[in-house]
């Protein structure tokens, strides 16, 4: 009998392995792939997806899969020989039913609809016994049918559910409180989620946090990059960051920022998802410049070019459960950190960032870590970085999963 390291794995989430800006769960899938296989199930499209995105490039390479199952396992030899992405079915769109026996009724027909595509994905890869692993989707898949039966089923949260959207909290943060119930066992990437998510299941939550791709990120510190050829031109020092511009980020802080830094030029590289979060017009100020999302592989060549990394989020409920997967990406590169105090994960960084609550204090902090900036400190925050791997934490799962086998 295979032992669990060796066993392939399923994994789901709630994003794709060809998305607008890195993801934990991506991260981890490529992660496993470099020992063993791995089925990475893209986030499924409903009907009403499919129609709205048809004309997108990257529906119409899924058209067979989404519409007929064919050609619906790709394997992604660019990453790694063992790992494949799986592009199931359209499912029904559901959300907008009212939480109760119906939604129910449908979603156990969506689930089955994407088991179904899992156990062809299985079967022409001739895998019986597998590892299920549910990074952080709670609304696929939370209590297993009957005829899907891993070895283990893992799943993991990221965020506080009950502090998000409607959308995800509507169904999803009573089933993920039934997903932790039907686990093996669960990981977090916060110590606040942890505390959380164990009063509410009634379960023990162990805590796994983010990391980072430190081969890829590291080259921003080590190498000479070329100048990215949409960064020419923008005007040094240049202010960074990336990620997602979301409903997290204090907008109000980015605009004061903006303002008190009018000789320096504030570069968001990440997929633009803000206009509902803020009534700034941020096209319009001067110095604030958005290239848009970018390749996981291309972003160390950005971090090489600024001077100074900001993570300007909010602090409140969603915030205060985040562990940032970009904090140990900005880290490896070495370049000076300044972030809002908006969790315990982040505040634990205190030795290498500056942290700073006041938006006054955050705008001159940028100033204070530009020009108090120091080889010794580089070299400091890189060694931070290249602790908190992905391999790491592959490590640390196996040894949950041993401790679990044990019991």
């Amino acid at each position: 009998m295979l032992v669990l390291k060796q066993l392939p794995i399923v994994m789901i989430s709630m994003s794709r392995w060809d998305g607008d800006f890195s993801s934990a769960a991506w991260s981890l899938a490529k992660t496993f792939a470099k020992d063993q296989v791995v089925i990475y199930v893209d986030y499924p499209y409903t009907l009403l997806d499919f129609f709205r995105e048809r004309s997108k490039a990257s529906v119409q390479r899924r058209k067979e899969a989404l519409l007929f199952g064919k050609n619906a396992l790709l394997p992604l030899t660019r990453y790694s020989s063992n790992l494949y992405g799986l592009t199931p079915r359209l499912m029904l769109p559901i959300n907008w039913l009212p939480p109760g026996a119906i939604y129910r009724f449908f979603s156990r027909i969506n689930d089955r609809i994407l088991v179904a595509s899992i156990k062809k994905a299985l079967k022409s890869l001739d895998i019986e016994e597998f590892i299920f692993f549910n990074s952080f989707n709670p609304l696929y898949l939370t209590k297993l049918p009957n005829g899907f039966s891993p070895r283990l089923f893992i799943y993991q949260s990221r965020d506080n559910i009950r502090a998000l959207e409607p959308y995800l909290r509507k169904h999803g943060a009573q089933a993920e409180v039934e997903a932790i119930r039907n686990a093996d066992f669960t990981i977090v990437t916060s110590r606040q989620l942890q505390s959380d998510l164990a009063e509410l299941s009634g379960k023990a939550v162990n805590y796994l946090p983010n990391a980072a791709d430190f081969d890829t990120f590291k080259q921003s510190y080590l190498e000479e990059i070329p100048v990215p050829s949409d960064l020419q031109g923008i005007p040094k020092p240049i202010i960074g960051y990336t990620g997602n511009i979301c409903h997290r980020s204090d907008y109000d802080l980015l605009n004061h920022i903006c303002q008190q830094h009018p000789d320096k030029s504030v570069v968001m590289v990440g997929p633009r998802n803000h206009w509902a979060s803020t009534q700034i017009d941020l096209d319009a100020i001067p110095n604030l410049y958005f290239l848009g999302p970018k390749p996981i592989e291309k972003l160390p060549e950005y971090l090489a070019h600024f001077d100074v990394l900001i993570l300007p989020f909010l602090l409140n409920e969603v915030t205060k459960s985040i562990y940032p997967l970009k904090i140990n990406e900005y880290l490896a590169s070495g370049k000076p950190v300044v972030a809002t105090p908006f969790s315990e994960d982040i505040m634990a960084f205190a030795d290498v960032i500056r942290l700073e609550k006041d938006h006054d204090e955050f705008v001159r902090a940028i100033s204070e870590e530009l020009e108090g900036d120091s080889i010794e400190k580089r070299g400091k925050r890189h060694q931070v970085a290249s602790e908190n791997t992905w391999e790491n934490r592959v490590a640390q799962v196996w040894k949950m999963a041993e401790t679990l086998k044990k019991q």
